[in-house]
C-alpha cells in the first residue's frame, strides 16, 4: 500500500474510533495525529541529506553509520527490509514521545490504555511533555504510583516509514544499533494486548543483533568495554527485579494497608542502599545514578519489568533453535498465536515443542 494511502487509511480508522470515544480520548487521538503528522512532514531522505552541502560533516558521518546498521539489520538479522530508518528528521528536541507508566499504590498491575490497531498498552505516550505531565498528575491525584520516561524512538509497526530522529544521534553507534534493532523487531512481530511480550521480544532481538554487530564492527577493546556495560546493565536489572518481587510478595500478604505502606517504603530504602553497594563495585561508572536520584515507585519498577522480565526466556528460545534467526522468529511467531497464558508457559519451557493446547 503506497505511503500516502497508508496515512489516509490509518487516520480514517482513528477518526472513526473517536466517534465512540470520550472527550479525553478524542483529545488524546488528536495529539497523536498532530504529533505524528509533524514527524512525517519533518522527514528527509538520508541520501538527500548526505548530498546536501549544508549538512554538517558530523551528521553525515552518523547517518552513514546508521545506513550500515540498517542494512545489517535486514541482511544479517532478517529484520524487515523496508524504508524505515532510511530517512532523517530533526524535530528540535531530544525525546519524540514521553511515556507515562502508572500502577496502583500497592500493586504492579499496570494501568493500561487501549487503542485501535495497537491494542492495549501498559503505558500511554504523548508527543508533548506538558500533556504527559498533566495526565501523570491526574493519575497521581487519584492515588496511582507514576513514572514519566522520555523516548528517543518508537515504532509504527510497519504502517509508516519510521525515520532516524535527531535525539537518537546522542547515542554511540553500539547503543544506536541496539535501538534500531529493537524498533525493527516490533515490525517483525507484534502481539496485540501484550506489551510485556512485545517489548521483551524486541529487546532480546536487539541484544542478539548487537552481539553479531560487535563481532564485526568493534575492536577488541570496544567489545570488552561494551560487554562490561551490558554486565552492569544486567546487574541493575537483576537488582531491580529482585526487589520488585519482594514488593509483589508484600502486596499479596494478608496484613493491614498501613503496614503494607510502611513496609513498602522500607523496601524502597533497602533497594536504594543495595544499589549504593552495587555501584561501589563499578568504579567510576554511574549510568543508573539518575534513575535512583528521581526516586523509586511501583510504576518505575513495573516499567523495568515490562521490558526485561521475559528477555532471558526469549534468549533461551533463541538458543534452543540453534541460534538461527529465521528459526527463532518462526518459533516465537508460533508462540504468539497462542492465548496470553499459554504464551508464557511455552516461553518459559525449554522444550522446542509448540502447541497452543496444553497436553
Amino acid at each position: 500500500m503506497p505511503n500516502q494511502f497508508k496515512i489516509a487509511y490509518f487516520f480514517i480508522i482513528l477518526a472513526l474510533g473517536t466517534l465512540l470515544s470520550s472527550c479525553s480520548t478524542l483529545s488524546y487521538y488528536g495529539q497523536s495525529m498532530s504529533g505524528h503528522l509533524q514527524l512525517l512532514r519533518s522527514r528527509e531522505d538520508v541520501h538527500s541529506v548526505l548530498q546536501s552541502i549544508d549538512t554538517p560533516d558530523e551528521l553525515k558521518h552518523r547517518l552513514k553509520s546508521i545506513s550500515r546498521i540498517r542494512d545489517f539489520a535486514s541482511h544479517t538479522l532478517g529484520l524487515p527490509d523496508n524504508s524505515s530508518y532510511r530517512s532523517y528528521a530533526d524535530i528540535g528536541r531530544k525525546f519524540v514521545v514521553w511515556n507515562v507508566f502508572a500502577t496502583p499504590a500497592l500493586s504492579f498491575e499496570p494501568k493500561t490504555s487501549c487503542f485501535l490497531i495497537v491494542g492495549c498498552l501498559s503505558y500511554r505516550g504523548y508527543f508533548k511533555k506538558d500533556d504527559a505531565v498533566k495526565y501523570m498528575e491526574s493519575l497521581k491525584d487519584n492515588g496511582f504510583d507514576i513514572y514519566l520516561g522520555g523516548v528517543m524512538a518508537y515504532s509504527t509497526l510497519g504502517w509508516f516509514d519510521d525515520p532516524i530522529l535527531n535525539g537518537m544521534l546522542e547515542r554511540n553507534d553500539f547503543d544506536l544499533a541496539r535501538l534500531i534493532f529493537h524498533e525493527l523487531a516490533h515490525q517483525q512481530l507484534y502481539i496485540k494486548d501484550d506489551t510485556e511480550f512485545n517489548e521483551a521480544f524486541a529487546d532480546a532481538v536487539a541484544l542478539i543483533g548487537l552481539g553479531y554487530w560487535l563481532e564485526i564492527n568493534s575492536t577488541i577493546e570496544q567489545k570488552r568495554n561494551y560487554e562490561h556495560q551490558l554486565a552492569r546493565e544486567n546487574q541493575f536489572i537483576d537488582l531491580v527485579l529482585s526487589y520488585r518481587d519482594k514488593l509483589d510478595l508484600l502486596y499479596r500478604t494478608d496484613i493491614s494497608l498501613t503496614k503494607k505502606h510502611l513496609q513498602k517504603e522500607e523496601i524502597y530504602e533497602d533497594l536504594q542502599n543495595a544499589y549504593v553497594q552495587l555501584r561501589s563495585s563499578w568504579g567510576e561508572h554511574s549510568e543508573y545514578d539518575s534513575w535512583f536520584a528521581q526516586g523509586v515507585s511501583n510504576a518505575k519498577l513495573s516499567a523495568i519489568s515490562t521490558y526485561r522480565k521475559l528477555v532471558p526466556f526469549f534468549l533461551q528460545a533463541y538458543r534452543t533453535t540453534g541460534e538461527n534467526m529465521e528459526a527463532f522468529y518462526t518459533r516465537i511467531e508460533a508462540i504468539g498465536l497462542c492465548e496470553a497464558e499459554r504464551r508464557r508457559e511455552l516461553l518459559l519451557s525449554i522444550s522446542s515443542a509448540i502447541s497452543c493446547n496444553p497436553e
